[in-house]
């Protein structure tokens, strides 16, 4: 399965760190950064609560067993780029977009190569000056934790999910609609062919409303009465999360339903030239005329009216509406319902 000619920044930066030569010597094809994400989150998870105890501290899961989350959301994470990945490859595939395009090369490999790296470096930064700047930490174990293992073990992976979420919903919308492809006016779905990428924007924000859910859970760890405290810091980037998965999801169903609709205007435009080539007084329907040489072509021009307005512009039913809806208020909704319990 292919999405563009390179393989996902997270690979890169695994197999420089020898996950690419054990991948390579497994039984099952493994995503380097996938295995990277499997053995690198559960040994410095473990590692940490072992130093942690080790101080005579607490295991954090006593004061919070919602962190049991946090290597799944992880992992996950790896597993959902690759997933993401390689589903935007199907759509590229399954909307011709090689064949459509004169330049198709911007459009099936819509990830930018510096995206991944990029918000690698700023999650590196954020987190360093919280680090310095924060609160101090009770044990070693925590300062480990807070200054190596978030910023340059963990943050490599969000980074990678958040660039593979940030194509689908940003940047592949911005480029086809901008782009030579225009709309699938034919489509049986009646939907102008732009049905795969759609439901991949959906998909896509399935993922991050799953991810803010767990997130929700281990910052305000709901039922637990324990010395848990919740910080600021924790509510104020949840709610920036969210507010920026809403825009860029906006953004998208924005972008491709303004495409659509230009698209069907200036077809529609055109073809009803045409038509008016074809028809004496053609603005006068009391006396317009048709040749008898004409009336073929009139008819012919008027289905393809036709089968151009009848195309539905994205989202383009109530039940795609709601879905959206409701996945854009739920995670929200859940952290105010944990934040007043």
């Amino acid at each position: 399965m292919r999405l563009a000619p390179d393989e996902l920044w997270l690979d890169r930066f695994a197999r420089r760190l020898g996950f690419g030569w054990l991948a390579a010597r497994l039984p099952w094809q493994t995503p380097p950064s996938v295995l990277y994400a499997v053995v690198t989150v559960p040994v410095f998870t473990a590692a940490l609560q072992v130093y942690r105890v080790a101080e005579g501290g607490k295991l954090i899961y006593e004061i919070n067993p919602y962190m049991a989350l946090q290597p799944v959301i992880l992992v996950g994470g790896a597993v959902a780029a690759h997933l993401l990945h390689r589903s935007y490859g199907r759509v590229a595939d399954e909307m011709n977009l090689r064949e459509r395009a004169a330049d198709p090369g911007p459009l099936v490999a819509p990830i930018p190569r510096w995206l991944a790296p990029g918000l690698f470096a700023l999650a590196v930064v954020l987190q360093l000056l919280r680090a310095v700047f924060g609160p101090g930490y009770p044990t070693t174990a925590d300062l480990v934790a807070n200054v190596v293992v978030l910023p340059f073990v963990y943050a490599p992976i969000v980074a990678q999910f958040s660039a593979v979420y940030l194509a689908i919903e940003f940047v592949a919308p911005y480029r086809i609609a901008r782009s030579d492809v225009g709309v699938h006016f034919l489509d049986p779905q009646g939907v102008g062919g732009l049905r795969p990428l759609g439901e991949l924007v959906k998909t896509a924000y399935y993922y991050i409303v799953a991810g803010l859910v767990g997130y929700a859970l281990i910052t305000y760890a709901p039922f637990v009465d324990t010395a848990w405290q919740v910080s600021a810091y924790a509510g104020g980037l949840f709610t920036a999360v969210w507010l920026v998965s809403v825009a860029t999801v906006g953004f998208a169903v924005f972008t491709l339903h303004r495409f659509m609709h230009r698209e069907k205007r200036e077809e529609i435009q055109r073809l009803e030239a045409e038509l008016h080539d074809c028809i004496e007084n053609p603005y006068d329907v009391a006396s317009y005329e048709i040749p008898d040489g004409q009336r073929d072509r009139v008819e012919d021009i008027r289905e393809r009216i036709a089968q151009v307005d009848d195309t539905k512009e994205y989202p383009a039913t109530f039940s795609i509406w709601t879905q959206l809806l409701l996945s854009v208020a739920i995670p929200k909704a859940l952290q105010l319902l944990l934040a007043s319990t």
